[in-house]
């Protein structure tokens, strides 16, 4: 599993990171690795995915999202923050998704790509209590989208393959 993956300034991975400690009531938490997933590529060409995808995205320049929400998205146990489905970040999705559509997960493809950046995880947890407390404290925001990185999905977490500092 390959991910195509806007990756948010430090600044905004921090303001997410924030409403999280506020709610657990502690620092030291792992950090947030601040991005929002655009495809989950499944295919069998890696590379060519990789070199179509870097010249849809060649050249352009950093962009904001507006994260509106704090929300839970019940079929995956998870509590996420939800920007605007808009803009820039739409645009790259759609040509990503007319071009690759068939070698995308089901997450992923037209119709049903949901952009969110995931703050916590909770099988079995109260999830809705616990995005009421996150809601409670958040703040809708715009965050800025610095690059667009190709990332493998590994049992122990991700390895970054590929990075495309966006201009500025």
């Amino acid at each position: 599993m390959l991910c195509v993956i806007a990756k948010l300034s430090d600044t905004a991975a921090r303001e997410l990171d924030m409403v999280k400690e506020k709610v657990f009531n502690t620092i030291g938490l792992k950090p947030l690795y601040g991005h929002i997933t655009i495809a989950t590529y499944i295919g069998k060409d890696e590379p060519g995915f990789i070199r179509s995808c870097r010249e849809m995205v060649e050249g352009i320049s950093s962009f904001t999202v507006e994260y509106e929400k704090i929300e839970v998205l019940e079929e995956t146990s998870i509590i996420v923050a939800s920007p605007k489905k808009s803009g820039l970040l739409e645009s790259i999705h759609q040509n990503i998704a007319e071009t690759f559509n068939d070698a995308l997960d089901k997450w992923t493809g037209i119709g049903v790509w949901y952009p969110h950046t995931t703050l916590f995880y909770g099988p079995g947890e109260n999830l809705y209590e616990i995005s009421r407390r996150m809601s409670d404290t958040f703040t809708p925001f715009s965050a800025r989208v610095t690059a667009i990185e190709f990332s493998r999905v590994l049992e122990s977490g991700y390895d970054v393959i590929d990075h495309i500092e966006l201009l500025d």
